[in-house]
């Protein structure tokens, strides 16, 4: 008798224990964002967190679908370490006044040119490169604040011309 009952409030207690979690509500916990909730649906947003979620629910069954987006997906500009005799752009970030440092396997005329993120050129540069360590000076403290991409392109002694882009931080 005693195992009897103690079998059976064991299996209320189990019982219960599951019917209980069923009655858990969505619940949203952020340091900043909202909440909102209609008759067709509920919407949680958080700082650098958007979350979408409906929640469909009939006879004891429930039923949510939504999105979430919990990963941060930036977008940017690689930046490429300076390597033994290649490309180097410095001070970057600049105030306006910056040198570009390259090596070249050919002398010869050579045009270097400025984009902003448009894709307008927004200056051009001749110079005369020789075979070797080549530096060119800019002054670009006329142009507004922001981010510019450097063209440079380098012909070799074979007549193979190899098109390089440094990006250019103008900061004041």
């Amino acid at each position: 008798m005693k195992i009897k009952l103690t079998g059976m409030l064991l299996a209320m207690i189990m019982v219960t224990g599951i019917l209980q979690s069923q009655t858990l509500s969505p619940t949203v916990i952020s340091s900043s964002g909202a909440f909102y909730s209609t008759a067709s649906g509920m919407l949680s947003q958080t700082v650098a967190e958007m979350t979408m979620v409906q929640t469909y629910s009939s006879s004891g069954n429930i039923l949510t679908q939504g999105f979430q987006q919990p990963e941060d997906w930036p977008v940017g500009i690689t930046e490429t370490p300076a390597a033994a005799g290649g490309i180097v752009l410095y001070p970057n970030p600049t105030s306006g006044m910056f040198t570009l440092s390259y090596t070249s396997s050919s002398s010869g005329a050579n045009e270097i040119k400025l984009y902003n993120l448009v894709g307008q050129i927004v200056m051009t540069q001749s110079v005369m490169q020789s075979t070797g360590v080549n530096t060119v000076n800019f002054d670009i403290s006329s142009l507004s604040q922001g981010i510019y991409m450097l063209e440079l392109t380098l012909v070799n002694d074979k007549g193979e011309s190899q098109v390089n882009y440094q990006k250019v931080n103008l900061e004041y």
